[in-house]
């Protein structure tokens, strides 16, 4: 299927892949590695492209896998973490997708029977992290490699938001309430976080927020509002998670509370932080600007929603002033992180890279914007940000890099140990007795025979 949905998100894919591989390169540790970045990219196109929800799944899973080794090679656990998590929302879309095929045809990527609405949205929910499915984000994000982390959130997580633009054709008030709660969880966490890469992923929850809620509009204006929500978003996060990832490699961390004046050391690396920060952030006349004026407006009716998402952008702008106070500005000492080490030039090139296409979006938003839908909300999205920078600073205690607040990931180890109760209960029951075990079998056919009688 091709359409300006498809074709802007093709073109996003390779924009974003590129930079990504030639970060990681020097990084790699196999020549498999270094063809991960390409074996993503292959599959997103594929998917993208899909005639059909069977495709699309197929080769969803797939991306889904190549990401799966990036994050393996830095951690085991959150790597697994990652893959069941997807793999869940696979099955879900694979059920989903059997279920309205029973027709014959393979159901066309778009709208599904009304039955099957709610679990091809759980299936996708996974994917995009909507509210309860995001446990994976975080933790995937943070200790992905950088490279990784870039295609994550600027990418992959899209991929699920794209599923659900071809899902939704009418206004869906239930989506557009997962949403606003997604952006104002999200800017919640985010200015807490300690970990700069925890901090980026949790300003990806709140920024798909804002395109989950443009989506379930369910117009076309909506779409259009998020599609180029989704490109500002993820040049801007690709940037800024290569910055996150230069931080680490010059000073062997990621913890804010460690890091000290890194601007002093590499200014460059400082001003390529601040042009994806002041897009992100909503800056007028940027492409994440007029992004989120896009959305507003295609929430006109819905003012609430523009008010949560006003807010939620402050906590976006914190979480940036958090992480350029503590990680670029901060004149105290760096604790144990020692002399810098200089950044390979290929590091240079893709952050240089992607910067040089968010500027170039910038100028083609504002072309195709015009002037006077460009310059709409200037003062109060200025206003907006001004005052999110007097909160950050006015209240010091609540942004300090020693606080972190918890979230639907840390209840994942007490809901596992809950489970060890009933499951060695049921490791009691296997005797090892075969007639033990056919007694259960007919036992057991005994009482669906009861239940299915006429």
């Amino acid at each position: 299927m091709t359409d300006p949905i498809s074709t802007t998100l093709t073109a996003l894919a390779a924009v974003m892949t590129v930079p990504a591989a030639l970060y990681g390169w020097n990084a790699a540790r196999s020549r498999l590695y270094r063809l991960l970045p390409w074996l993503f990219l292959l599959f997103a196109w594929q998917a993208i492209t899909a005639p059909n929800w069977l495709v699309f799944v197929v080769f969803l899973e797939l991306s889904s896998l190549t990401l799966f080794f990036f994050v393996l090679s830095k951690d085991r656990e959150t790597a697994f973490l990652y893959l069941y998590s997807q793999l869940a929302g696979g099955a879900c879309l694979l059920l989903g997708t059997a279920l309205a095929a029973r027709g014959g045809a393979l159901p066309a990527v778009g709208a599904v029977p009304p039955g099957l609405f709610p679990l091809f949205v759980i299936g996708l929910g996974f994917k995009a992290a909507l509210p309860g499915l995001h446990f994976w984000l975080p933790p995937t994000h943070s200790k992905a490699p950088a490279e990784a982390s870039a295609l994550l959130s600027g990418y992959a997580v899209k991929m699920g938001v794209f599923g659900l633009m071809r899902l939704v054709e009418a206004p869906s008030p239930a989506l557009m309430a997962a949403g606003v709660v997604m952006a104002a969880l999200g800017a919640l966490q985010a200015p807490l976080q300690r970990d700069a890469k925890r901090l980026l992923a949790y300003s990806t929850l709140s920024q798909l927020g804002f395109i989950v809620a443009s989506v379930a509009t369910g117009t076309e204006e909506g779409r259009k509002a998020a599609l180029l929500l989704i490109v500002a978003h993820a040049l801007a996060k690709g940037l800024l998670f290569l910055t996150a990832g230069s931080l680490e490699e010059a000073y062997d961390t990621r913890d804010l509370g460690r890091l000290g004046p890194a601007a002093r050391d590499y200014p460059l690396l400082f001003g390529l932080f601040l042009v994806a920060s002041l897009s992100l952030a909503g800056l007028p006349f940027t492409v994440g600007g007029l992004a989120k004026g896009a959305v507003k407006a295609a929430l006109a009716d819905h003012a609430l929603t523009q008010a949560v998402l006003s807010a939620a952008g402050m906590g976006t702008t914190m979480a940036l002033a958090k992480m350029a106070s503590f990680g670029f500005l901060s004149s105290g000492q760096r604790k144990g992180t020692g002399r810098p080490r200089p950044l390979p030039p290929l590091a240079w090139l893709s952050m240089a890279l992607f910067a040089a296409a968010l500027v170039m979006a910038s100028f083609a938003a504002l072309k195709t914007a015009g002037a006077e839908v460009a310059t709409k909300n200037v003062l109060v999205d200025s206003l907006l940000l001004i005052g999110a920078v007097i909160l950050f600073v006015r209240l010091p205690r609540i942004f300090r890099p020693d606080r972190t607040t918890p979230d639907v990931a840390d209840l994942l180890a007490p809901a596992g140990r809950m489970l060890t109760i009933p499951l060695s209960r049921l490791r009691r029951l296997h005797s090892g007795h075969l007639t033990f075990y056919l007694a259960l079998f007919f036992g057991a056919t005994l009482v669906v025979l009861y239940l299915l009688r006429p």
